[in-house]
Order: structure tokens, then C-alpha cells, then sequence
């Protein structure tokens, strides 16, 4: 029935389309022309529909299709549709459209455009994705037209063309996407699927297409699709025969890469109408989903704004992302190794675009800061592109609030140092002598000491984060230098800031030098550790003295102490908080490595940590008199701070436990309010390491078990060694990348 229904459909639509006396050799009657013309621009004009209908039979087929394939026992209990022969029914579809598409192929096309967007997905489980990905039922659309044995390659291609230079009329809904958007996309999933010889050989009709479409003002989902198909047609085919069809598809690129950069640079505008100056507009950027991008954007945009110019500058994190996608590998391909030079001034141009949002530390720009530091990234990989980023970025990383960033960021910046410090000697060097520079230079008498010393601090941070970037020892010949510079740190009294990033760069060091290297440092690391332990004991033990002969000092309703090693600390000031903070982290790095990784640590421990043998309460006698053993700093901090939790119950953290496990670090605090906060991590260290204490391994769940002090034999080694896995370390890393971290400015 279905297939006598389609045969008449096509006899009647062919009559319509196609000139009369071509089919039939005798007409009974004489046709009225006008009358014909009118049918032919009725069923026209009522393609689409057709269309829709017809996939829709081509999608049953495909499903009846796959369930005959499947095994007897399943097909039992699935319900299939009583079709009759599906290859005539396939036949039959396929001899309706051949003839329409071969004389009516513009309609034809925009009608596949139509339908395209009426099978899509109304939900995209990737939203960020910018160029949406074909659902399956679009998918058989492709197939549908590859099956029309007269859509070869080259002709889908020049009808394509000829849609987006002159779409035909579709009645359709004003929330649709464009038709030129929707022909581009069925364009770009049907170049992914046919075969890499039918392309090449339809290279001059596509180059014709990419360049007309550069002229055609399209919006820019369709301009990004444009790209897309570029950057297939490069995957697919990499290089071409002829030098003038290289040189061709070189000079597109440039095109269309410089079309996409100006839609990416859309939410900037000049500091100053003499300058060239560009900067992040102020306005919160609009974030639309890759499927529905223009119809969204047409929700919210003025109908004044859709019929102008200007490219909404909401599209210009789509740009931003698509870029950082493809570019650095899409010019890699296209211009050859003595070729490279004529990508700087392209590369120089987008820079131009992308450095302004990365000067942006505002929360409202994050989404361009995030795609901006993905495509700088991927330049960076090649070494070509130097020229083009080397100053911009260094100058961004020399920037005050160059920390200031989301955390998914931060593995792209560290690729980027990596690439900028390893390609080229001198720019390490050039670090290093800022910061020597900087601690030489004594502290200017009409300077603001503060500022001078947070400059100092910064510059060390940087340093850190250089290192932190490279590979295992690849400064390893610059440690004596990086040494003096942090001994140099150390000697000025009272700068808790810069001394924070002190255990920030010894934690660093810890894992990106090999054990032997540091060997000289191990004293000082140790020396400085029990400094920061003292001073939080001293302020522990005099705080109640302090709180009765102390009142609020003028600078800051602070209570202030010097200790006898010369240090003066402020009660609860945030800037001790942070030092206090980041030596404990130190310890924490220094105990979740493997022994075997540190093993000067381990002459130093047992003043840190109570030893299995310190519960023994043995006693010593030295010159006669009568003395307890010595207690570890993490034991008598432990003590002191659950005496002042008992004083101060809203600051009481004691009740708060953690899971200790092998390998894995303790704290993950990135700031804290008050030094309570140490007790649960204090607590846990006074009792996982000892032998005679049981605590709770991995969680709130875990059943009670028993450690030892530091796996005094061959067979806990080992397993302390298979606990501190890749995965281990790699949690340690993403932990002291949120340390470097500052923050976004909120708006």
C-alpha cells in the first residue's frame, strides 16, 4: 500500500517539477502552461513538507532495517511496522528525489536544510560545544543524499553554494535557525562522511564555496561552520599536488581565520578613540548553547540589532573556542615548514584580540579568559609561533593579578610557561635576575616597605610557578641561584607574606627535584619550619597574657608580641593565618610523600611527628637532672590549641575529623579564619603515625586500623610505595595549583 501510495505521489510531483514533454512522448491534452507553472510553484513552495515526510520514511526504513538484523530471540519483543519490501520502498524514495534534485536542487537542498533542523536535538548534553554534534536522525538525512546517485560530491557542494547566495523563501517559524545556518550544518556532517578521494576531487567547487561564503556576510554560527568544514577538508587531506591550490588554500585560511577573529574580538572596544588600545566591555557576556545559538540569540537580541552589521558580541567566546580548538594545528597543516613565517602576522592580528581578555581578571569574563588561555596554549606547542605570544605572555604572567583566574586555567598556563621558558634559555634567566634584582635592591626610605615587600613576594611566586611548570630537574643547575634567593627571603624579619611563598616554592622544589639536589636545602627548610612552629606556640601559650596587657594596637585592632627569635606576629592577623597555613602544608607534602623520595626528611621527622616510641613515657637523665622526653611540635601544638577551642566554642573545629590515607595530603584548606582550624589536622597527626593509636583510614566509615610509624619493613614500603600512584600525585599537584591561585575579582 505504502509503496503504491509512493509511486503515485512520484508520478504526480515528477508531472509538477519536471518538463511534461521530457516524460511523456504523448499528452492527451494540451497543458495549460500557467496552470503548470502554478502547480510547480506549489509544490515547491511545499518541499520541505514533502521532505519531512519522506526522511521520516527513509528513518522507519532504516529502524525495520536494523531489526531484522537482530537475533530471533530479541526481535520476538520488538514491534516493527508491516512494510513490505523495504529495498522497492528505498527504491521508490530514491526516484522521487533523484529527478528533483537534479533540476530543483536549490529548493531540494534548502528543503534537506529545513528538515535538518527540524530533526535536531532540543536538548544538547554538551553545551559548550560550538559547533553542535549531528543527532542520529540527521544522520540518516546524510545518508539519505549520499544514497541519490546523482548528488555526487561536487554537485551537493555548488547547490550548497548556490542555498547560501540566495536562499529560496521556507515559511517557516522565526525561531528557526537561518536556512544558510542550517544548510552549513548539514554541509559539515556530510563532508565528514564521504570518502577522502570524492573530496579531493571536489577541491576547486570547495574552495569556490569558502571563498563566496567569506563575501556573504553570514551570521556567525554559519561562519564558524565554514571553518569547520575547512578544517575538515585539512584533517582529510593535509597537503595538495598543485603549489597554486596550496598557495589557495593558504590565502582562505588567512581569511577565514581573520573573519573568525574579529567575531572573537566583538566584546572589546578601543581605551580611546586616539589609541589602539582594546578592552573587555564592562556588560556581562550572554552565554547561549551550541545547538540553539541562533535562536537564542534572536530571543534576546532587538530586531534593529538582527537586521544590522555588527556581529553581537555574544558569539565571541564561540569564536574565542572554536580557535583555541583548531587553529594552532589547522595552520600547522596548512603552511608548510618553509611557510611558517607567513603566519606570524596572522597569529599577531589574533593576539591582538586575545590579550585583552586575558588582562581581564573579572568574574563576568571568565568564559573568554578560560577559551583565550585554551588557544594560547595550543600555540604555544609550536615553537614557529614564538614571536607572535613570547612578550604578551610574559608580561600577562608579570601582571599583579596574573593569579587571579578559575582553577581549569591554571594546566594551561603551566603548558604555556613550560613552552615559553624551555624554547628559549634566556626568559628563565631574565626571571631569575628580576628576582635577584629585586632582593639586592635595599628597600627604599620614600617606597612603601608593604609594597616593595609584596612585589618581592610576587616575583618569588612566579619563580615558583616557572618551576613548578618544567620537567623533573630541568632547573636543577640553577638550584644554588634559586637557594640564595630564598635564604635572602628569609632574612628579612616580619614579612609573613613573603615567607608564605617560601614553604609555597619548598613544596615545589619537593616535587621538581630529585631527593640528592636538595640535600643543602634540607637545613633550612627544617630550621624555618620549627621557626613558624614556636611562633604558633608562643602566641598559643601568651594569649591569655597578651589579652590582659595588650589593647588594641592603632593599625589594625590587632593584639602585638615580638618572640625571642626576633619575629613580631599580630593576633589573628590573616597575613600570620596564611604563614601558619602554608608551613603545615609543607609538613602535610613532606609526610604524604614516599620516605625513599625524602629521605633527609626523615632525620628530621620525629621533632614534627610522636615516633612509636614516644608513648612509652620513658624517661632520660642528663647531668643529673630529672627530664621528660622531648614532645613533637605537632603533639604540644595539638594540646595548646584544643585548651583554647574549650575558651572560644564558636571557633571549636575538634569535632571536625579527617581520613588519613597513604600518599595523599590532609589539608586542602586554601585560606582559613583562625588557627582552630589546624586542630583536626594536628589531631590526626598525633595519632596516625603512632603504633599504639588507632584511627579511621579513608573516611567516616572506615573500620579502626593500626599504623605504624613509617613502615619500618621491606613489606610496607612497598605497599606505601604502590599507594603513592600517579593518581596520588597528581592530586598533589592539582592541590598546589589552587594554592597559587587568588581568586577572580567578583562583579
Amino acid at each position: 500500500m505504502i509503496l503504491t501510495l509512493l509511486e503515485g505521489i512520484t508520478a504526480i510531483i515528477h508531472y509538477c517539477l519536471l518538463d511534461p514533454t521530457t516524460q511523456y512522448h504523448q499528452l492527451l491534452v494540451n497543458v495549460d502552461q500557467k496552470h503548470l507553472f502554478e502547480a510547480r510553484g506549489g509544490i515547491l513552495s511545499i518541499l520541505h513538507m514533502i521532505m519531512s515526510s519522506v526522511t521520516l520514511l527513509w528513518s522507519i526504513l532504516h529502524q525495520a532495517d536494523a531489526s531484522e538484523k537482530m537475533v530471533v530471540a530479541a526481535s520476538a519483543s520488538v514491534t516493527t511496522i508491516n512494510l513490505g519490501a523495504t529495498k522497492n520502498l528505498r527504491q521508490q524514495i530514491l526516484e522521487l528525489l533523484g529527478p528533483i534534485s537534479m533540476n530543483h536542487g536549490v529548493h531540494f537542498m534548502a528543503a534537506i536544510a529545513f528538515v535538518w533542523n527540524e530533526r535536531r536535538q532540543n536538548k544538547n548534553p554538551s553545551r559548550t560545544k560550538v559547533i553542535p554534534a549531528a543527532s542520529e536522525e540527521q544522520l540518516l538525512l546524510v545518508e539519505l543524499v549520499r544514497s541519490i546517485s546523482v548528488m555526487r560530491a561536487e554537485t551537493v557542494i555548488q547547490t550548497v553554494k548556490e542555498v547560501l547566495k540566495q536562499p529560496p523563501a521556507i515559511a517557516k517559524d522565526k525561531k528557526h535557525l537561518s536556512l544558510e545556518v542550517c544548510m552549513l550544518q548539514f554541509f559539515y556532517a556530510y563532508i565528514q562522511r564521504i570518502p577522502v578521494p570524492n573530496l579531493v576531487d571536489s577541491w576547486t567547487s570547495l574552495l569556490v564555496l569558502l571563498k563566496d561564503s567569506i563575501q556573504l556576510s553570514l551570521p556567525a554560527p554559519g561562519q564558524f561552520l565554514i571553518l569547520g568544514v575547512l578544517n575538515e577538508f585539512i584533517m582529510k587531506n593535509p597537503s595538495l599536488e598543485n603549489k597554486k591550490d596550496q598557495r589557495d588554500l593558504q590565502d582562505v585560511t588567512h581569511k577565514i581565520v581573520d573573519a573568525i577573529g574579529a567575531i572573537a574580538g566583538s566584546s572589546l572596544e578601543q581605551t580611546t578613540w586616539l589609541r589602539r588600545n582594546l578592552e573587555v566591555k564592562p556588560s556581562p557576556k550572554i552565554m547561549v548553547d551550541g545547538t540553539n545559538l541562533e535562536s537564542d540569540v534572536e530571543d534576546m537580541l532587538s530586531p534593529a540589532m538582527e537586521t544590522s552589521n555588527i556581529t553581537p558580541s555574544v558569539y565571541s567566546v564561540h569564536a574565542l573556542t572554536l580557535l583555541s580548538e583548531v587553529l594552532a594545528h589547522l595552520l600547522d597543516m596548512v603552511f608548510y615548514s618553509d611557510e611558517k613565517e607567513r603566519v606570524i602576522p596572522l597569529l599577531v592580528n589574533i593576539m591582538h584580540y586575545v590579550v585583552p581578555y586575558l588582562r581581564n581578571h573579572s568574574a563576568h569574563n571568565a568564559p573568554s579568559y578560560r577559551a583565550c588561555v585554551q588557544l594560547l596554549s595550543s600555540l604555544s606547542g609550536y615553537q614557529y609561533t614564538r614571536r607572535a605570544w613570547k612578550k604578551e605572555a610574559f608580561d600577562l604572567f608579570m601582571d599583579p593579578s596574573f593569579f587571579q583566574m578559575d582553577a581549569s586555567c591554571v594546566n594551561h598556563w603551566r603548558a604555556i610557561m613550560d613552552n615559553l621558558m624551555t624554547h628559549d634559555k634566556t626568559t628563565f634567566r631574565d626571571l631569575m635576575t628580576r628576582v635577584a634584582v629585586a632582593q639586592s635592591s635595599s628597600l627604599n626610605l620614600f617606597a612603601n616597605r608593604d609594597v616593595e615587600l609584596e612585589q618581592r613576594a610576587m616575583l618569588l611566586k612566579r619563580l615558583a610557578f616557572a618551576i613548578f611548570s618544567s620537567e623533573i630537574d630541568q632547573y636543577q643547575k640553577y638550584l644554588p641561584d634559586i637557594q640564595e634567593r630564598l635564604v635572602e627571603s628569609l632574612r628579612l624579619p616580619q614579612v609573613p607574606t613573603l615567607h608564605s611563598q617560601v614553604f609555597l616554592f619548598f613544596r615545589v622544589l619537593l616535587l621538581r627535584m630529585s631527593p640528592q639536589h636538595l640535600t643543602s636545602l634540607w637545613p633550612t627548610m627544617i630550621t624555618e619550619l620549627v621557626q613558624v612552629f614556636l611562633l604558633m606556640e608562643q602566641e598559643l601559650t601568651a594569649d591569655e597574657d597578651i589579652s590582659r596587657t595588650s589593647g588594641p594596637s592603632a593599625a589594625g585592632l590587632e593584639t602585638t608580641y615580638t618572640g625571642g627569635n626576633g619575629f613580631s606576629t599580630s593576633y589573628n592577623s590573616q597575613r600570620w593565618l596564611n604563614l601558619y597555613l602554608s608551613a603545615c602544608k609543607f609538613l602535610d607534602l613532606a609526610l604524604a610523600l614516599p620516605s625513599e623520595n625524602l629521605p633527609q626528611f626523615q632525620m628530621y621527622r620525629w621533632a614534627f611527628i610522636p615516633e612509636a616510641s614516644d608513648d612509652s613515657g620513658l624517661e632520660v637523665r642528663r647531668q643529673g637532672i630529672h627530664q621528660r622526653e622531648f614532645k613533637p611540635y605537632v603533639v604540644r601544638l595539638a594540646k595548646l590549641l584544643r585548651k583554647r577551642t574549650k575558651k572560644n566554642p564558636e571557633e571549636d573545629s575538634s569535632g571536625r575529623t579527617l581520613g588519613w590515607e597513604p600518599g595523599h595530603l590532609l589539608l586542602t584548606l586554601c585560606t582559613m579564619r583562625s588557627m582552630e582550624q589546624l586542630l583536626p589536622f594536628f589531631n590526626i597527626l598525633s595519632q596516625v603515625f603512632n603504633s599504639k593509636v588507632t584511627s579511621r583510614c579513608g573516611g567516616h566509615s572506615g573500620s579502626p586500623v593500626l599504623y605504624s610509624n613509617s613502615f619500618p619493613n621491606k613489606d610496607m614500603k612497598l605497599e606505601n610505595h604502590k599507594a603513592f600512584s600517579s593518581k596520588a600525585r597528581q592530586k598533589i599537584e592539582e592541590m598546589i595549583e589552587k594554592d597559587f591561585l587568588e581568586g577572580v575579582i567578583k562583579t
